[in-house]
């Protein structure tokens, strides 16, 4: 099968797919956008697979189109979408639940799915004004089509909100609206599933992210250091959250994973925020619970058939990373062509690596793989249970080396020891096993 790959964002993520398509038999074009700073191609992939300049003249050569981002080129995009091309990912009016939080707040209501209260400030003075009055801690993003992470913080009293908000104002960084939620506690977690024509994909995904860089979430939020997800055909999760939106998804003809973060207090399910594309670990830890091709698996999901068969086996996934991770402002290449050792590719996801050159032991250069930059790869393993996951997750880790300052974090999945406890008690991913 034709596939072409647009790696949107330029990230560099999909390398792994496309080199386990490349070794199926499929032909496989990879394209990303020039580097933002310099112009000058990114790296990711080089050598392994075959890299295109432009993605244009390649949309009617593809049979299958993979959009793995949508924040970029919607607009160049558009008039592809509901013209026979076989697009899987999100369409301008998908990419928006996630993109706009106005709209996806919206959206949620209109489908009676309870929200956590908020409200939307037009300035730090009328932002500060209602922390003074709610004097509670609160979770503030940005609001609207406004996706700068930067006016994203979580502050745990109102005077750390205040601190922030204020420090926002003399940084400049304040623009648009903000949003304002009610600080929650309770337990996180995340419900995904695939959809197409016919509807919904049979098997849906539960799943727990560990977003901050250190263990017991430590330091700064990296998207993903890891994840734990199982695949279950009765989820109440997705019956309370995704279900509902069955008939608005037809509605905008989204083709692709959609996934609720939610937060579950007192037993019921908050929903936080949208994914509307694929997540990263997580679109390797589908790829390991997948038992059919991933490329017929999706060229099938755009023709409207659900051959998604995966394992019920819980995965776990852990990110290696090096060098600038998560910051990635030096300069393109400075943290390239560190040759990576590994016993076996079979539960590796590669991203950030390319062929090149290094060191024989008896002297002069050998070609083989090597680091592209920074975001190195996904180590995944299946397991009965959260900790069997883990520990054989962790094993594929301890295979894989470089000559750099390797980054892992090593607590992924032991939060859920207290976490499934609790959600189970209010119904929500039973079965699951720590």
């Amino acid at each position: 099968m034709k596939l072409l790959w647009l790696d949107i964002e330029g990230e560099g993520l999909g390398v792994g797919l496309c080199m386990r398509a490349k070794a199926r038999g499929h032909d496989v074009r990879f394209w990303q956008p020039p580097h933002k700073g310099t112009g000058l191609a990114l790296p990711y992939g080089e050598g392994l697979i075959t890299r295109i300049a432009e993605w244009e003249e390649s949309m009617d050569w593809a049979e299958l189109i993979v959009i793995n981002g949508n924040n970029r080129y919607t607009e160049l995009f558009a008039p592809y979408f509901g013209k026979g091309y076989p697009i899987l990912g999100a369409n301008a009016k998908g990419a928006q639940l996630e993109l706009d939080r106005a709209v996806g707040q919206q959206v949620f209501e209109d489908h009676g799915i309870e929200t956590i209260p908020y409200v939307t400030v037009d300035s730090v003075a009328e932002a500060i004004a209602h922390v003074q009055k709610r004097k509670t801690g609160v979770v503030a993003k940005p609001w609207g089509g406004d996706s700068n992470s930067a006016m994203t913080f979580l502050a745990h009293t109102p005077e750390e909100a205040i601190f922030t908000l204020q420090r926002w104002e003399k940084q400049g960084l304040f623009k648009g609206q903000l949003m304002l939620q009610e600080l929650v506690e309770g337990v996180e977690v995340g419900v995904g599933g695939m959809f197409g024509p016919h509807g919904w994909c049979e098997a849906i995904e539960e799943n727990f992210e560990f977003k901050k860089l250190m263990p017991s979430n430590y330091g700064p939020n990296t998207g993903e250091m890891g994840t734990v997800a199982r695949h279950t055909t009765s989820s109440k999760l997705f019956d309370m959250l995704l279900e509902p939106l069955t008939g608005y998804l037809h509605q905008i003809n989204y083709v692709g994973d959609i996934d609720v973060n939610c937060i579950v207090v007192d037993g019921t399910p908050l929903p936080l925020e949208f994914t509307m594309r694929w997540g990263w670990p997580d679109f390797a830890l589908r790829l390991e619970a997948l038992s059919v091709d991933p490329v017929v698996f999706m060229a099938a999901l755009v023709a409207g058939e659900d051959r998604f068969v995966v394992s019920p086996d819980v995965v776990v996934g852990v990110v290696m990373a090096h060098g600038d991770f998560p910051r990635g402002g030096d300069p393109l290449g400075t943290h390239a062509d560190f040759p990576i050792t590994y016993e076996s590719d079979a539960h590796v996801y590669w991203e950030h690596v390319k062929r090149g050159e290094h060191p024989k032991l008896d002297g002069g250069m050998k070609r083989g793989l090597v680091t592209a930059g920074n975001y190195v790869c996904v180590c995944t393993a299946k397991g009965s249970s959260v900790s069997n996951a883990a520990q054989k997750a962790y094993a594929v880790v301890d295979s894989v080396s470089w000559p750099g300052d390797i980054i892992v974090r090593d607590d992924i999945g032991e939060r859920l020891e207290k976490d499934l406890p609790v959600l189970q008690a209010a119904g929500f991913v039973e079965g699951m096993e720590y």
